[in-house]
């Protein structure tokens, strides 16, 4: 039978679910086993950038054990490789079926999560069955965010675009405003404490627990509603899961996350954008 195998390079998390989803859900529609090589390892950068997240994600998922990675490695070696197949069912197949279809590349198409969104069930279910044990008890120990804010800082201080923290107060003033109620709001960042001050002075902000990066995205997914980081797949991941509200940036290079534009709204920060009651 052909094989799918995983290969991880050194990025973030919202890049590797990425990589997994597409690997995922391919082998889901062929009915192809998978392999993957380990969700966890050291990102050099962040400690030598002191960030206060280290993205080493050990102890998070569920993971391929040795004897089915030594497999891969040996299917590298004999199987013809076809590298990031698209998302669709194959017409045809090599009588032979001595075929690994390899999944390894940063996702960086305009659009994301083209070719997920009608596996969005799935791929959500697949997740929390991935977790470990004793993460995926804790789900369900944390309080349910009303409206979720992220504030990516990290390495985008270095190489990506900072959305400003006046993004993040106009939107949950702008929210607040809409409902006529002063939903409480928890920040989910990995910024520096003395970066996000202006923020936390706000009524009814507070800061979410230090905890695992992958029960953020899942925390935040279950808002009413979402302020994301423009350009962040952290961000994105949590959109995408969630069936809240999104709100985002005017200028952000992704269109749509999770392809209902009636719940997505793109917001310049200012207050010409009027929200609509109706999609609360």
């Amino acid at each position: 039978m052909a094989k799918v195998y995983v290969q991880f390079p050194k990025t973030g998390l919202g890049n590797l679910l990425l990589i997994w989803a597409r690997a995922k859900v391919f082998s889901h529609i062929h009915g192809f086993p998978m392999v993957t090589t380990p969700w966890w390892g050291i990102r050099w950068g962040a400690w030598l950038r002191r960030e206060q997240k280290k993205r080493v994600y050990w102890g998070y998922f569920k993971e391929s054990n040795l004897r089915q990675r030594l497999n891969a490695f040996f299917w590298l070696k004999t199987k013809k490789i076809i590298a990031e197949p698209p998302l669709t069912k194959l017409q045809s197949f090599p009588a032979d079926e001595n075929v690994l279809f390899l999944f390894r590349e940063v996702v960086t198409n305009s659009d994301l999560f083209d070719g997920l969104r009608e596996h969005k069930d799935f791929l959500k279910e697949e997740i929390i069955q991935l977790l470990k044990p004793e993460l995926k008890s804790k789900l369900n120990h944390y309080p349910v965010p009303v409206i979720s804010v992220h504030i990516r800082r990290g390495d985008f201080k270095i190489a990506n675009p900072i959305t400003p923290l006046s993004f993040f107060i106009s939107a949950i003033r702008q929210i607040r405003k809409t409902v006529n109620e002063e939903w409480p709001v928890t920040v989910f960042t990995d910024a520096d404490p003395y970066e996000i001050v202006q923020i936390l002075n706000e009524p009814g902000v507070t800061l979410a627990a230090s905890k695992p990066d992958i029960l953020d995205i899942m925390l935040m997914s279950k808002s009413k509603a979402i302020v994301l980081s423009q350009s962040s797949t952290f961000s994105y991941w949590s959109a995408f899961l969630s069936d809240a509200v999104i709100v985002m940036s005017h200028n952000d290079w992704q269109k749509t996350i999770t392809g209902d534009l009636s719940r997505e709204i793109k917001f310049d920060g200012s207050m010409r954008i009027q929200l609509s009651t109706s999609i609360f």
